[in-house]
């Protein structure tokens, strides 16, 4: 989230009050001068709140530091800086051997209404899309699981209209398409975000991923997978809200047979869950740590998170225990941790990225590798992904930090007699003749087993000879299908004004 990541002079001194919806000053320039501290947990890529100039007013529901009432495609969001600074920043990232993302309002634009009719609108300020034809006529949005009402309908309210952009129109598809076409040249973007993906006509998802070039994520915001995993057919990628919300109910409320079952159920219904995107905080959503403090707990969502299936995406102050609840309390400013690398999540997103790219090194079919759950039960879940000897085998518990000592015996893990390396604790394991792994199981911490034979270069439990693995640089869109997969995104972006919370 560009506002509340990282300002100009690098201070974190500076106050952000999250209640007042107003801008806290954060810019493209600070992220600039953040990069180590997002690269050192070992991310590929950042995505970044949307870019274009925003309206200016200062309403009831605030300002628009989030990037999502946009006015003018053509014009730079100036509170993040210059056209100038979003190049820098682009090279910066580049220059290190990152990706780079934007999020990008496609559904609509923004406009003060302050509890003024919708027909008051003056549509002339808008750029490019300057006439009410351009729109589809006003009515909001009440049922958003009806689709065409979720697509036709407004987004927004009397406070700040969000006028719904007629995707249904050819000319503004093609106005789109010319916007990011540009967008992408000119900022040697690698990829996108997609907001609010599904209120828009479903044939201007592919065209305007055909348009920008670039690998392409879009926010499907539906918990059902009848409705979800259709989007696929439409994407390249989208945030897997299906198991989000089925994760969120097994690290908080105790529920760990919603997420196996969840799990099965969006591997079968969807075409690949491999090309999803994993995540467990974003700016429209509660916190992990406004549910709970445990951190097992919140470490085994974090590991969950990296280790499943899909595009790990994390966002900003997630590494740091960030604990605030709905909308907009979940966007804190980052510069308020003091960047601190050395706090117990920090290290452990660090962790868990290193062993995720040391199991891509070592297993050229690791990303495609489609995961499932060996085992589970009451307040244990096991993940394995990876091809037989190369494969991570993830146990999670729910029980949190109080719970005791036991064993926990893992039918047919990895081979007989293996050895394997649990990651977090840094012990040696073996397995048994016939395959089983037994796992001290102790306060609830999550275990990441990794062959032992497999760990040189990956710098972890004192094994060196770390080999360095470079991203590409830009220039390379064809490929990030399938390459964009192998990244893990340090997602700093905004929030959606269609959800008053991610």
């Amino acid at each position: 989230m560009t506002d509340r990541f990282a300002l100009t002079d690098g201070s974190t001194d500076k106050a952000c009050n999250t209640t007042a919806n107003e801008y806290c000053g954060g810019t493209w320039q600070g992220i600039i001068k953040k990069l180590d501290y997002i690269q050192g947990m070992g991310f590929d890529a950042i995505y970044i709140s949307p870019i274009t100039e925003n309206m200016p007013q200062n309403t009831k529901e605030g300002e628009g530091y989030h990037g999502y009432w946009p006015q003018n495609l053509y014009a730079p969001n100036q509170h993040f800086g210059t056209w100038d600074d979003l190049k820098d920043l682009s090279k910066a990232v580049h220059d290190r051997g990152m990706w780079l993302m934007l999020d990008a309002a496609i559904n609509d634009m923004g406009y003060a209404l302050d509890g003024g009719d919708f027909s008051s609108i003056d549509y002339s300020v808008f750029n490019p899309f300057n006439d009410e034809k351009y729109f589809h006529p006003a009515c909001l949005v009440k049922n958003f699981s009806d689709f065409t009402e979720a697509q036709h309908c407004w987004l927004g309210d009397d406070v700040v209209a969000l006028p719904d952009l007629n995707t249904d129109n050819q000319d503004v598809v093609k106005m789109m398409g010319n916007w990011i076409s540009e967008v992408v040249s000119n900022f040697s973007v690698d990829g996108l975000r997609l907001d609010a993906a599904k209120h828009v006509n479903d044939a201007f998802l592919p065209a305007f991923t055909k348009a920008a070039g670039v690998f392409s994520i879009g926010e499907v915001y539906d918990g059902d997978t009848w409705s979800f995993c259709p989007y696929q057919e439409l994407l390249p990628s989208m945030t897997n809200y299906p198991n989000y919300f089925a994760m969120v109910k097994a690290f908080t409320t105790g529920n760990i047979t919603a997420l196996s079952n969840q799990i099965a159920m969006t591997a079968a219904q969807c075409a690949d869950t491999t090309a999803l995107a994993s995540f467990s905080e974003n700016h429209d959503l509660p916190r992990l740590a406004s549910y709970t403090k445990d951190m097992s707990l919140l470490k085994s969502m974090i590991a969950w998170t990296i280790l499943s299936d899909g595009t790990p995406m994390i966002y900003q102050g997630q590494e740091q225990g960030f604990s605030g609840g709905a909308v907009s309390d979940n966007r804190e400013a980052l510069w308020t941790s003091d960047y601190n690398t050395n706090s117990e999540l920090y290290k452990f997103v660090t962790l868990m990225n290193r062993i995720r790219r040391q199991a891509i090194d070592t297993n050229s079919d690791y990303l495609t590798y489609q995961s499932w759950v060996p085992y589970s039960d009451d307040s244990n879940i096991v993940l394995r992904k990876g091809e037989e000897g190369r494969q991570i085998i993830t146990v999670l518990s729910n029980s949190g930090s109080e719970q005791g000592t036991y064993n926990l015996m893992l039918p047919t893990a990895y081979g007989s007699g293996t050895a394997v390396t649990d990651v977090v604790s840094c012990r040696n394991y073996t397995t048994t003749d016939d395959g089983k792994l037994n796992v001290d199981m102790h306060q609830g911490l999550p275990h990441v087993f990794f062959p032992t034979g497999k760990m040189n270069g990956s710098e972890l439990c004192g094994i060196s000879n770390f080999t360095h693995f470079s991203m590409p640089g830009s220039g390379a869109s064809g490929s990030y299908g399938s390459a964009m997969r192998s990244t893990a995104i340090a997602a700093l972006l905004a929030t959606a004004v269609a959800f008053t919370l991610l």
